[in-house]
């Protein structure tokens, strides 16, 4: 063998080790950063242990999502442009880390609408930063993104599962030290992974603008056709414990269900781009929909228990199709230093989308379940046609793929 071919056959060696710790760094970020998921559904018991009303509870928890559509697309769109998107998770993680140490003083009232806000506009850009950086390694090693993300979903069962034992064993006072402690791990992660200007080093020359993004009309239509199917979820969301329980069904069991959900996410995760595999993304967002826009016409009917149980194992397509297919999606279209970008756009779009949808649903839900249901299940439906190749202009090839393994 000459030289020649021995270092290819090196260089290729090498390649491939440095994409396996990639891969395994993107990983270990997403399940950093998710661990801490599961304590965050105790926040309204520590307000209520710590004096809030219920009515601040509720300013307390609407003001994450008005400060996210007015913050995350700004910050995203500058660091990304700057080549800053991996220190921007670190430190945004350790200054929430901070942020949520200072509950631990029991503010009064003002004190914690002031921590909240501040908490807010920094922590909401960890996740989409996140998906911003996964999506750039995605582009850049070929990676599979499926396979980086599941593990955001394995984390959340971790974190449900452990959130309740580790309250009872150190008290409700004690959350926003638990919280906090864990908002360390994303930032000892992101430190270790390359720094992000080197995985859109391939795409410096092919510049490109924010703006440039709008003039993707398929792109724009994604991101609309899955905010839509991802609103869908509102009425579930809700209501959904709500209505089991009043058919009889035990909280042990609700439990059970919520967490077969999430099993389905996980391997939908893990085989959704393989079986996907060189075809366009937006099939993925499709078949979202159409699981959605059926998942929901059963909840219509309130099923009975065997009929719930696949009912929840179709969110392994209507949750996890849809956003597997979004990042795929971004990770074909979108010049990698404009990931971070995207990524914002998506995010303040989805926000809007969840917040009209979350707040519509308690109107609807009043109307009785089958109108609430349906009307989801219209929702979903209107996001195939949104995504569906063809419709709207969205032409395939608006811009070119980025030899992104699917």
């Amino acid at each position: 063998m000459d030289s020649a071919h021995l270092h290819v056959e090196s260089a290729k060696a090498l390649g491939s080790s440095d994409s396996g710790r990639l891969g395994l760094g993107v990983s270990g970020l997403y399940l950093a950063l998710y661990i801490h998921y599961g304590f965050f559904a105790f926040l309204p018991l520590w307000l209520k242990n710590s004096g809030a009303s219920a009515e601040e509870i509720g300013v307390l928890l609407a003001i994450p999502l008005i400060l996210r559509l007015l913050t995350v697309a700004p910050f995203s769109a500058f660091v990304g442009r700057r080549g800053w998107v991996r220190n921007a998770i670190a430190y945004t993680s350790l200054a929430s880390a901070a942020v949520v140490l200072v509950l631990m003083g029991e503010p009064d009232h003002a004190g914690r609408i002031v921590i909240v806000i501040l908490f807010s506009i920094v922590w909401d850009q960890i996740p989409v930063l996140t998906d911003a950086y996964a999506v750039m390694a995605v582009r850049s090693r070929s990676l599979d993104f499926g396979r980086l993300r599941v593990w955001g979903s394995i984390a959340v069962v971790a974190s449900n599962a452990a959130a309740g034992w580790a309250i009872s064993v150190m008290g409700i006072k004690m959350l926003p030290l638990m919280v906090a402690t864990l908002l360390l791990a994303p930032a000892l992660v992101a430190f270790r992974l390359p720094h992000d200007r080197k995985l859109s080093a391939a795409d410096a020359s092919e510049g490109g603008r924010w703006r440039d993004l709008f003039g993707d009309r398929a792109l724009i239509m994604g991101m609309i056709a899955a905010s839509l199917i991802m609103g869908s979820h509102g009425v579930l969301t809700s209501f959904g414990a709500i209505q089991w329980e009043a058919q009889g069904i035990s909280t042990t069991v609700i439990g059970l269900l919520q967490a077969l959900a999430v099993a389905a996410e996980i391997i939908a995760f893990w085989f959704g781009a393989k079986l996907l595999g060189d075809r366009d993304p937006r099939l993925l967002v499709c078949a979202g929909a159409l699981a959605g826009a059926l998942r929901w016409a059963i909840m219509a009917t309130g099923p009975g228990l065997p009929v719930l149980i696949a009912a929840q194992l179709l969110n392994g397509i209507t949750a996890t199709g849809t956003i597997l297919g979004m990042m795929l999606m971004i990770a074909h279209r979108v010049p990698t230093h404009l990931s971070a970008t995207a990524q914002g756009m998506y995010a303040v779009l989805l926000g809007a989308v969840l917040a009209v949808a979350t707040m519509g649903s308690g109107m609807l839900w009043s109307y009785g379940l089958g109108i609430a249901y349906f009307t989801m299940s219209a929702l979903a439906l209107l996001g195939a046609l949104f995504a569906w190749p063809g419709h709207f202009g969205n032409n395939a090839d608006k811009a070119p793929k980025a030899g992104v393994e699917a």
